[in-house]
């Protein structure tokens, strides 16, 4: 007979950004772009240029959750 796994912690975090596609208007999902890119929509595969994040926020919403350590569910610890 084989031993339950035990569920894994997150080891990292990343913070994702959604950006509506100008041409069709579905919603592009990107991984936190810092600097200003072409972005193709996965849909009608048209590019578009997009705003990007702050640097900054990114990093304090990081150290903030200790590289999503502290959102771990308490009730499930």
């Amino acid at each position: 007979m084989t031993k339950p796994i035990t569920p894994v912690r997150p080891a990292g975090m990343e913070i994702i950004f959604l950006y509506q596609c100008p041409h069709c208007g579905r919603e592009v999902t990107l991984i936190a772009p810092t600097r200003p890119a072409m972005a193709q929509c996965d849909s009608c595969r048209k590019t578009f240029p997009i705003v990007p994040v702050d640097d900054r926020a990114l990093r304090y919403f990081k150290i903030m959750l200790a590289g999503g350590k502290a959102a771990i569910d308490p009730d499930f610890l």
